[in-house]
């Protein structure tokens, strides 16, 4: 037999349901609200000083040293062995105050950051020394899952989720997809690349069928499987969420950001963020960094559109309650061969810098800057000095203000950088 709406509605617990041009959205009151780890987590709300990770993936590669410049580093101008090919004129670099560092010129709002605010923190050389693969596949599974054994299935925020936040339906955010470093073994994913269109939707012609399938599952009354149960009330919290995410538009907020990728995901994470949503882990993802060829143009528009987008980002959080609890963290799959190519740009790398924003940071240089010399690189990549699981371990601690529970998420114990207030 197949439902009516109506029937659908009234068996589920339904309170509302809006359609328009064949689309409809249902936001569910689950009968099991009172059951430990359901709808009553949909609900939650973060503790007011709670720390909140913007993640942003800078896919393909992020060739580090055109970000953070080091213009005293004989090899960053040799035309040879060194960087000479895209390196950026020292005329146009945009120093840091009280470093021998610079930042490349279209990054003039994260510069005036770190000279104003002072929470601006770049970690150099953070890596791998354990594989050391060229791969983008290998490297992003080796970062996303902090671990170098195939067997591990989870990401490593998704497995942080798991410790403070099980079951809970808005436990982590990705803006494209389910970014893996959020994958957990307890909590679930919401993807969410537009609040204004995050509707659940079934397609007219598969709508009967669907409902069958959800009618079969509760019928003939209310199940009490505890299997059952479960999958009632991550369908139930499937619909909360929708609901909830889809109320946190706000056009004016919304207007203050580009019209560009990464510009549009941070807006959809300030938005959520600003509402109140109880997520204290999002991931952007923002590609184009393989940089083999044209690098120098391409690098413009990148670190631009990044650059803009981040001031957007901080603009639209302050005066809210949450400004001083959110940070950004950028990282990439690994950095760029030192040397360019006859291409105008740089092969695969190892050796990159991390970047992280936020009131609670304490703004500076981390780590140690790679040995560029030819004769300490790794097939002309730059060797880590940082293991990147050691700024994860950093991060994880300021998130839950406990320096114990890293060790069992990332399978080992790894230096607290101390970045944090």
């Amino acid at each position: 037999m197949t439902m009516d709406r109506r029937t659908f509605l009234t068996r589920s617990g339904a309170l509302a349901v809006v359609a328009a041009g064949g689309r409809f959205g249902v936001d569910l009151l689950s009968p099991f609200a009172d059951v430990a780890g359901a709808t009553a987590n949909a609900h939650a709300s973060l503790p007011p000083g709670t720390p909140i990770v913007i993640l942003i993936d800078l896919q393909g590669g992020n060739d580090a040293a055109n970000m953070l410049i080091s213009p005293n580093d004989p090899w960053y101008y040799d035309q040879n062995q060194g960087h000479g090919g895209v390196a950026i004129p020292e005329d146009q670099l945009l120093a840091l105050p009280g470093t021998s560092y610079a930042l490349h010129p279209s990054l003039s709002w994260t510069a005036s950051r770190y000279a104003t605010k002072g929470d601006v923190a770049f970690v150099r050389g953070p890596g791998e020394n354990v594989m050391h693969d060229f791969s983008h596949f290998a490297s992003m599974r080796y970062r996303q899952v902090a671990s170098f054994s195939g067997s591990v299935g989870t990401g490593w925020l998704g497995r942080f989720n798991d410790m403070v936040s099980p079951n809970n339906p808005f436990a982590s955010i990705s803006t494209v997809g389910v970014h893996p470093a959020l994958v957990g073994a307890n909590t679930s994913v919401l993807s969410v690349p537009d609040i204004q269109y995050f509707t659940f939707d079934v397609d007219w012609q598969w709508q009967d069928s669907w409902l069958t399938e959800w009618q079969a599952m509760s019928a003939p009354a209310w199940p009490t499987a505890s299997a059952t149960h479960a999958a009632e009330i991550s369908l139930s919290d499937t619909f909360q969420a929708q609901s909830t995410v889809f109320n946190t538009w706000n056009d004016t907020m919304a207007g203050t950001f580009d019209n560009n990728t990464v510009a549009q995901q941070l807006a959809q994470a300030a938005m959520m963020i600003t509402a109140g949503i109880p997520s204290q882990t999002y991931v952007v993802s923002y590609d184009g960094f393989d940089t083999h060829g044209g690098e120098s143009d391409a690098e413009s528009t990148l670190f631009g559109q990044l650059d803009a987008a981040l001031e957007a980002f901080f603009a639209a959080l302050e005066g809210s309650p949450r400004a001083n609890d959110v940070f950004i963290y950028m990282s990439s799959e690994f950095g760029r061969q030192q040397t360019s190519n006859a291409s105008g740009g740089c092969d695969h790398g190892q050796a990159g810098t991390d970047v992280l924003i936020g009131p609670k940071v304490k703004g500076g240089l981390y780590g140690e800057q790679p040995d560029t010399h030819p004769s300490a690189r790794l097939d002309d990549a730059l060797v880590p000095t940082v293991d990147f699981r050691s700024v994860y371990a950093t991060i994880i601690n300021h998130l839950s203000g406990n320096t114990a529970v890293s060790k069992d998420i990332l399978f080992g114990i790894y230096e607290d950088l101390r970045i944090f207030f």
